[in-house]
């Protein structure tokens, strides 16, 4: 894991690699599974608190990854706006 964390923010993975398989195939699948733990958590009336942990939980991970391609070099700046656009999709939602 400490790996996979410097290897990000250290700039070593190319921005299509961060963009396509971190944000959009692995970042989407979590946040959609802790979405839906936070809404069945809902519906079985857990604590408001379970709640917002299920669904905030992928947080630290989003913001790595978005972070990560904002500071990658040579990145087109659409992509920077798209990453930042999908990480409050994901928070609001």
């Amino acid at each position: 894991m400490k790996t996979f964390i410097a290897q990000r923010w250290q700039g070593r993975i190319g921005w299509t690699t961060l963009f396509w398989r971190d944000l959009l195939l692995i970042g989407t699948s979590l946040n959609v599974l802790m979405t839906g733990t936070a809404l069945a958590l809902l519906s079985q009336d857990a604590p408001m608190h379970w709640v917002l942990l299920a669904h905030l939980s992928p947080l630290p991970y989003n913001l790595l990854i978005v972070s990560a391609l904002w500071r990658s070099p040579r990145r087109p700046s659409v992509v920077v706006a798209f990453s930042v656009g999908w990480l409050l999709l994901f928070v609001v939602v």
